[in-house]
């Protein structure tokens, strides 16, 4: 099993995470989005999107979050063969979807100084142009991602993406801190898969505030 991640991606430590506390052996594969190994042509044939993470077992090939999640907790119960051991119920699902339904992207990239911010961003338009000419057969994928890099540049621009993005996760922080004060985990009395996702937004916030 294969998983293609950088260390500082928020999804990528949800499914790292989730393989470490199901103690799933994998091989790592380090993808730097700020160098934009990402967009390299083999990356891309695999998930066009060009996001992180990307989770390969023989040919089956899962990039959404939550998929390999819950693809992570079925490996596990086939190889315990014990049935003490279960997939999510429908409370853990729906406060994985709770936490995942926020994304960090504004609310990240807005801590970041816009020096810096404006560099990446530049560099990695020209790092896209420069693999839509060397792979043609890709164009469509790529165009796609230029056209998001450029949206994503403006959008950041506008104090209301922010504040929307820092509304919807004070929410969800609030929601947790209720649940959590009624029991021991978000969903009930054990460690679940929806701690498993909510760990990593909560170091997040805290590296940023450093």
């Amino acid at each position: 099993m294969q998983l293609y991640h950088h260390p500082f991606d928020l999804d990528s430590q949800k499914v790292r995470l989730a393989l470490e506390e199901k103690s799933i052996d994998y091989t790592s594969h380090h993808v730097n989005p700020v160098t934009g190994k990402n967009l390299d042509s083999s990356f891309f044939k695999m998930n066009p999107g060009g996001r992180l993470p990307v989770f390969q077992n023989g040919s089956h090939i899962l990039y959404k979050t939550i998929d390999i999640i819950q693809y992570i907790e079925r490996i596990a119960v086939f190889s315990s063969g014990s049935e003490n051991i279960s997939s999510s119920n429908k409370e853990v699902i729906e406060w994985m979807q709770k936490v995942q339904e926020w994304n960090p992207k504004y609310f990240s990239l807005s801590h970041v100084p816009e020096k810096y911010r404006i560099y990446v961003s530049k560099f990695l338009r020209r790092v896209v142009i420069a693999r839509m000419s060397e792979s043609p057969e890709l164009a469509g994928a790529y165009h796609k991602k230029l056209k998001e890099a450029y949206q994503t540049e403006e959008r950041v621009k506008d104090s209301d993406v922010f504040i929307r993005s820092k509304e919807h996760l004070i929410r969800l922080l609030d929601e947790a801190e209720k649940q959590l004060s009624e029991t021991p985990y978000l969903a009930g009395q054990e460690f679940t898969m929806a701690d498993v996702m909510l760990v990593p937004v909560l170091s997040r916030l805290l590296v940023i505030r450093k």
